[in-house]
């Protein structure tokens, strides 16, 4: 019997071992730097990187609750403090000082400043050799002890020279330091029109003026709880020092609490540099599925167009209940160097015990990636409080000099400030090339090693080529090929290597950094195809490496990390026509010898049964047939000419019996199979009146199921009036939801589908079915042509159906459509991949025109 012709597309893959870095990125979370300050002073409750001069950058920690060691009963309890940690050392904190003076009295020997928990250190901004601290609940008193003004003062270091900035104190003038020299008797707060009008009353050699000072205009009473200035943030706009400042008042951003800046710079999304804003809102709630609503928080991410103007917004959710995402932000600049600014979010009440998360998302040209890269873990707990991981963050800068920035988590709640470092990057570039890919079993141009045996064979060529900024010139890594690795343990492997007739090889490979690739070729042979039965399961050849970390770590002990992972992929190319996809199409019929059985009869029951398939091959095929409780099953019929002798099997599974018989792998199209199947219907009784047989063929199938919800819409709606500026989804028309899922019958695994949806969303010059998102469920990516929810409407709670008039169908034959193309991975039998778009109908177009009648209908 001649052999067939297999062809075989063959599947190559690429990936890596990450080992302990499977699930993080680049920022080291093995040995971070933890610094700890006093018991219960709040250390860590703000952050910065302090760079003195060229030989060192350290870390600058605000403590606002600290009792400083110049302190007596008698004077100032809980002044706050700030400490200088050199990066490299754990616990080496030292107190800056700032000021040591008790409190101010005036003339008459009345108190006017008030300095116990002042919560100095609140605030802790650095630039090269200068340090801003700030004690925000500072009071001041004109009057004496009989009332007392929160107004707050800052203090400026630059080396031994302290200057304080106290605005809203009045009444009194003050010299702090010598030659250096600063006005504090502004009568009043400092909201003037004209602030040199104020200054110019006073002696000019008794203050030092602070040019280009803006201020607001005094508002009504209804914004005095509106926090407008906290905070400030700025963006650099050039590569010189020209910055921009922004106020933002939270009451007019409904829930947002906080606000902080992505900073642009060369290496952003475009040359332009154009200031991209994060503002936060960590009491936004959403709803569940459930539809209750969550506090979850949520981050708007507004990319700009240039000078303030900003595109539609982009909006990050949290996933965690009170974890309070987007209570602080922070620019990390290039992380991972891939020429995108990165930010860090953080949800300090989030975690296992509420410790604290800080999720690190990776720049993008359209914005942040919507999923964390990194998420760094609290893993500092507290007696009294929570220990609010990430409340204060600052990054931006490369302490190590490793060429990567790096960042600053403070942990105040358990008095804790940690250093995460940037690891180096390693990119690696694989090719895993298989030539020929087309292999055919006659075609035998290889001789087995040490045999006369010729086979067919195939090359198996790989490269490896690394770069990383900071990591050595010479990289090492272990490189592992396994052919056919979809086959399970202990199952006949297809191909073998030619050079030693095993299926895995191994090598140690040195590359060098930023250099060729390093490459090497192998010989594979295709066993004989009578060794092996299945022909649909891809033949697959992985390729993995693994870097060895331990030799590229720099003088630290910080190890590198890979990038992600480049795959490449194949299918088999069986008799399925040119798109690979097997479109069989199985036809069964059943002709029973005997119309009656007469209860007694010993004569068996033989059913002839014909199979044909008028499509493409059906691999796997075979005829199942469901045995009745009165029946068993005999065998085939053998001595007849004209029938088929079928490969039969019998198998119970828990009570159900059933035959199994294999019409071909594959059952090629025009095939055509006729068998005799043969039965003893031995236990009948009077009562029973039928005996059936459930025959069915079964082959490699998935089947979409369709489901709209509601299936029609009538039109008008009662009560529904249009909006020309819709702001929630009800605004636009009645929910329209549809779902697609692509369901694996089985009996074997598939991959590389797509699903492709034509969705009708305009009609005769307006909106149609306006989508609002969609959800994917499985192994599935799925992408829209056209911006979903351009009109950025609020989400809505699904309503409840509409009544009115009859219908007409609407595709894109009459409207224009939106293309959702999803690619779906691989599905095992029984697993699907389910696709949920949601869409308004917009009714203010059918209201333009006659009263029609609508039946949406989206078709794949």
């Amino acid at each position: 019997m001649a052999k067939h012709l297999i062809c075989c597309w063959i599947w190559a893959l690429v990936a890596l071992f990450y080992f302990e870095q499977a699930l993080s990125f680049n920022l080291d979370i093995s040995k971070p730097t933890v610094f700890a300050g006093p018991p219960g002073s709040y250390f860590g409750f703000s952050v910065a990187f302090f760079n003195p001069d060229d030989k060192q950058l350290n870390i600058l920690v605000g403590a606002p609750r600290a009792n400083t060691s110049d302190q007596t009963p008698s004077t100032v309890t809980e002044r706050g403090a700030v400490f200088n940690c050199p990066w490299h050392k754990s616990g080496s904190c030292t107190q800056i000082e700032f000021d040591s003076t008790g409190k101010m009295k005036n003339s008459n020997g009345q108190q006017m400043e008030f300095k116990s928990n002042q919560w100095f250190g609140a605030t802790v901004r650095s630039s090269g050799d200068h340090i801003l601290a700030c004690a925000p609940l500072y009071q001041w008193s004109t009057y004496g002890l009989s009332e007392r003004e929160p107004v707050g003062t800052c203090y400026l270091k630059k080396g031994n020279n302290i200057v304080e900035y106290s605005p809203c104190r009045s009444s009194m003038y003050m010299i702090t330091a010598p030659y250096l020299r600063l006005l504090m008797p502004l009568l009043g707060q400092l909201i003037s029109d004209d602030i040199t009008e104020v200054i110019s009353r006073y002696n000019k050699e008794f203050f030092t003026p602070y040019g280009n000072q803006l201020s607001t205009k005094s508002a009504g009473a209804q914004y005095d709880d509106s926090y407008l200035g906290k905070p400030v943030c700025f963006g650099i706009y050039s590569e010189e020092s020209s910055s921009c400042f922004m106020l933002v008042d939270k009451r007019k951003i409904p829930n947002t609490t906080y606000v902080d800046h992505f900073s642009s710079n060369k290496h952003f999304i475009s040359p332009f540099r154009k200031m991209d804003l994060l503002v936060g809102a960590p009491l936004f709630m959403d709803r569940g599925s459930d539809g209750k609503l969550r506090e979850v928080g949520q981050v708007y991410v507004y990319l700009g167009k240039g000078g303030f103007t900003f595109n539609n917004v982009i909006k990050l959710t949290g996933s965690e209940i009170y974890a309070r995402y987007g209570s602080s932000i922070c620019s990390l600049g290039d992380l991972n160097m891939d020429g995108y600014n990165d930010v860090a979010i953080a949800a300090p009440y989030g975690g296992q015990f509420h410790r604290g998360l800080v999720y690190i998302h990776n720049g993008r040209p359209t914005g942040p990636n919507p999923v964390a890269s990194q998420v760094l873990e609290g893993k500092w707990a507290s007696a009294s409080m929570p220990s609010s991981f990430g409340y204060a963050m600052n990054g931006g800068t490369d302490v190590d000099q490793n060429g990567y920035p790096d960042l600053i988590v403070g942990v105040f709640g358990a008095d804790k400030a940690v250093l995460y470092r940037a690891r180096p990057v390693i990119s690696v570039n694989t090719t895993l090339d298989i030539s020929p890919q087309i292999l055919n079993p006659e075609d035998k141009s290889c001789t087995l090693p040490g045999t006369p045996t010729t086979v067919s064979c195939f090359t198996v060529k790989y490269c490896l080529k690394a770069n990383g900024k900071g990591a050595p010139s010479s990289l090492h890594f272990q490189v592992d090929l396994t052919l056919d690795r979809l086959k399970h343990k202990g199952a006949i492997k297809r191909v073998l290597f030619l050079h030693n007739k095993m299926s895995h090889y191994s090598k140690n490979m040195t590359v060098s950094n930023s250099q060729g690739p390093a490459c090497e070729e192998l010989q594979a042979y295709l066993i004989d195809d009578s060794e092996f039965r299945d022909k649909i399961t891809p033949i697959s050849v992985f390729m993995e490496y693994s870097l060895n970390y331990k030799a590229a770590a720099d003088k630290t002990g910080l190890l590198p990390i890979l990038d992600q992972s480049t795959p490449t992929n194949a299918h088999i190319l069986l008799d399925c026509g040119e798109d690979n996809i097997c479109k069989p199409d199985l036809k069964l019929s059943v002709v029973s010898d005997q119309k009656e059985i007469y209860i007694g009869d010993d004569n068996p029951l033989t059913l002839e049964v014909t199979a044909e398939n008028g499509g493409e091959g059906a691999y796997e095929a075979d005829l199942t047939v469901t045995l009745p409780s009165q029946a068993d099953f005999i065998g085939v019929v053998r001595n007849s000419e004209t029938l088929s002798r079928l490969s039969c099997a019998f198998k119970k599974e828990n009570q159900t019996r059933v035959v199994v018989c294999d019409l071909g792998n594959p059952m090629k199209g025009g095939t055509k199979i006729i068998a005799g199947l043969r039965f003893s219907v031995h236990q009948l009784s009077e009562q029973d009146t039928e005996v059936k047989h459930d025959l069915h063929c079964v082959f490699i199938c998935c089947i979409l199921c369709r489901v709209s919800a509601p299936e029609q819409v009538f039109l008008p709606i009662a009560n529904w009036q249009p909006k020309e500026n819709p702001v929630l989804e009800d605004d636009i028309g009645p929910l329209v939801q549809h779902i697609y899922e692509l369901r694996n019958t089985g009996p074997s695994t598939f991959s590389k589908a797509i699903l492709d949806v034509q969705w009708p969303y305009r009609f005769k010059n307006g909106s149609l079915l306006y989508i609002t998102k969609f959800e994917v469920d499985g192994n599935m990516n799925c992408s829209s042509n056209r911006e979903l929810n351009p009109l950025n409407v609020t989400v809505c709670i699904p309503q409840s159906k509409y009544n009115g008039l009859c219908v007409s169908t609407q595709e894109c034959g009459n409207a224009e459509c939106q293309e959702i193309k999803c690619w779906v991975g691989r599905l095992e039998k029984g697993q699907s991949a389910i696709l949920f778009i949601y869409s308004r109908l917009a009714v203010s177009t059918f209201l333009k025109v006659k009263s029609i009648n609508l039946n949406d209908i989206a078709k794949p």
